[in-house]
């Protein structure tokens, strides 16, 4: 028997989420695949005069008003991960945007990581160092190291020059 499209889209979102945490564009990345899918169509009625991508706006704002999808939350269980793998700040934007964060709420957050802690990225840079075992390098190849890594400029002089 088949269900309404919007509960069975619904449903499969909910379930993707209980295996992966996701952002709202992945939410509809993966609810657009299902709706292009001809086996959805076997299991869901799909009502003639509607727009799929509404129908998909529907179900996430669904979900973000009953708190199913947090982005807050999973942007800083996604921050502090990249930073414990002592990834630069430029890094780290760029592996949330990755993600499928909005590329302001990225920027928002790490304006106030760095406001809460100014020394961020100088911090980071020297746990690399030394968990990367670079302390002997000459400084030439030591910054052309840390450039690869995407380093700011500043830190990395910073760095040197203490």
């Amino acid at each position: 028997m088949k269900i309404e499209a919007e509960k069975y889209l619904f449903n499969e979102a909910v379930i993707y989420l209980g295996k992966y945490p996701a952002t709202k564009k992945k939410i509809k990345e993966y609810l657009t695949k299902k709706v292009r899918n001809k086996k959805t169509y076997q299991k869901a009625n799909f009502p003639e005069n509607i727009d799929k991508d509404v129908l998909i706006d529907i179900v996430i704002s669904r979900l973000d008003t009953l708190k199913i999808i947090n982005e807050d939350h999973y942007l800083e269980s996604m921050f502090h991960y990249y930073h414990q793998s002592l990834f630069s700040i430029r890094k780290i934007k760029n592996k949330l945007y990755q993600k499928g964060f909005d590329q302001k709420k990225i920027n928002e957050y790490i304006y106030l990581q760095l406001q809460e802690n100014p020394e961020l990225e100088i911090s980071i840079l020297k746990k690399y160092i030394k968990k990367k075992r670079l302390e002997n390098l000459k400084i030439d190849d030591l910054k052309k190291k840390l450039y690869q890594q995407s380093f700011s400029e500043n830190s990395i002089y910073k760095m040197i020059n203490e």
